[in-house]
């Protein structure tokens, strides 16, 4: 042992690649003593990334080719297919009565269906996909624009957020308007105003109340002009200008779309099931309840810097004070179509639970008031990233309908601009999603249920 040392001292004994033998004293060392190079450790994990991108590539093969082959008209689909259809006959007058909007979707779809020379619903549902992949792409834009790290997985989770998952694979107009305002998101970023202004009108021909995010949008734009300015708008007014004139633009728009219409939605027979001047607090307190079911590792850290916020300043716990009382004095399940196809409308199912049983009311706002503080710690890359709260809820409280799609655009956003949690808590996340984000979809095309 001693003869070792000294010829380890001395550089005799590679330690790094030989098998050494030593035995005296009872004691007996042998084996391979080599460390993985830098080199090597990088193939690894590039070789199990582009494993990880191909098994989810093929998750997304498996669904699209269950859609395609699937030829029932599924929900909403029956009046999206009748449209576009129409359009493609060139028939650009015939519009259902229940189409409630503006039908750039369906003009989009009937345009690249006659490129492509299909006519059928596997081609009209194979379009959607490219939509969400669009989606995915976007939403990479935004994430760019504010972090570097993690971007793979981020956009993973996107892809397979459970929620909007399923809809990629049908023909509904949800997929393309979470994908272009997602592109006017990273416009923004970017200080590219008129692109982002652009996006937004593109987003409103698809669903009209996408102009509210040209509020968030112009919002978070102005932001950093006046913090740089120290809040005094006069001393900065031709950059803020400058900045909010598209936004402004966008929003004349929708004011002279609706002036025109007479309704906000399209067919003006659709306005007492969407009426135009109501608002109700069902939708932001079902977000809450799905970002509590779907988001728990997140919210668990964003509830630890809640409390740490709590300690330092009591007013923060007004806000689960407020939470309660908003959701026992106001929340309302009030639709009638929250009512029909229970069990297959899961959160149909849900909705009538809460409104029946008491137990299911009280778990219902416990875990909707936990989310609300949760997210309230969320961390964002820039202080302005907060004013999503309130204009999401002015988003979903706009409708009377509770519905799941209404939830995926301001979902989105939170993911695009939220800053990731640890690893492990990220991690777990997205393979829960595959999991369940599959699950959905085939249950869905199978004909068994809609979430």
């Amino acid at each position: 042992m001693a003869a070792l040392a000294t010829r380890q001292a001395s550089g005799d004994v590679d330690i790094t690649g030989t098998v050494a033998s030593v035995e005296g004293d009872g004691m007996q060392f042998q084996g391979q003593a080599s460390l993985p190079s830098p080199t090597q450790g990088k193939a690894v994990r590039r070789y199990g990334l582009i494993a990880g991108w191909l098994l989810l590539g093929l998750l997304w093969m498996q669904a699209l080719l269950r859609a395609r082959s699937q030829s029932t008209l599924i929900v909403d689909e029956a009046v999206h297919v009748w449209q576009v259809s129409r359009f493609m006959q060139g028939q650009l007058h015939s519009v259902t009565q229940d189409l409630t909007n503006i039908p750039g979707y369906h003009l989009l779809v009937a345009g690249l269906m006659w490129l492509s020379g299909s006519h059928s619903l596997a081609g009209m549902r194979t379009i959607d996909v490219c939509f969400g992949l669009l989606g995915g792409l976007f939403f990479y834009l935004a994430r760019l624009a504010q972090y570097q790290a993690h971007q793979g997985r981020a956009v993973a989770q996107f892809l397979f957020f459970p929620l909007l998952y399923p809809y990629v694979f049908l023909v509904y107009t949800d997929v393309l308007s979470v994908a272009l305002v997602l592109a006017a998101l990273a416009a923004t970023l970017r200080h590219r105003h008129v692109l982002a202004a652009l996006a937004l009108v593109a987003a409103m021909m698809v669903r009209q109340n996408n102009v509210v995010w040209a509020a968030f949008l112009a919002a978070y734009a102005l932001w950093p002009i006046l913090a740089k300015a120290h809040w005094r708008p006069m001393r900065v007014m031709q950059d803020l200008g400058q900045a909010i004139w598209p936004y402004l633009v966008v929003m004349a728009l929708f004011l002279a779309y609706w002036a025109w219409n007479g309704t906000i939605v399209f067919e003006s027979v659709q306005a007492r099931t969407h009426p135009d001047a109501s608002f109700h607090l069902g939708n932001p307190f079902f977000l809450l309840c799905m970002a509590g079911v779907f988001l728990p590792l997140q919210l668990l850290g964003g509830l630890r810097r809640f409390l740490a916020l709590a300690r330092a300043d009591s007013r923060w716990l007004l806000l689960p004070l407020a939470t309660i009382a908003c959701y026992t004095l106001c929340f309302t399940v009030s639709s009638r179509l929250n009512f029909i196809g229970i069990p297959y409308f899961l959160h149909n199912d849900l909705l009538v639970l809460v409104t029946q049983e008491k137990w299911a009311s009280c778990l219902f706002g416990l875990v909707a008031t936990i989310a609300a503080c949760g997210l309230a710690g969320t961390r964002f890359a820039s202080p302005q990233g907060f004013l999503l709260y309130p204009v999401a809820c002015f988003y979903l409280a706009a409708s009377t309908l509770i519905e799941v799609r209404y939830a995926l655009v301001p979902m989105a956003l939170w993911l695009a601009l939220r800053q990731q949690e640890s690893d492990g808590a990220e991690r777990a996340t997205l393979a829960i999603w595959v999991a369940v984000a599959q699950y959905f979809a085939l249950g869905v095309l199978d004909l068994r249920f809609m979430p």
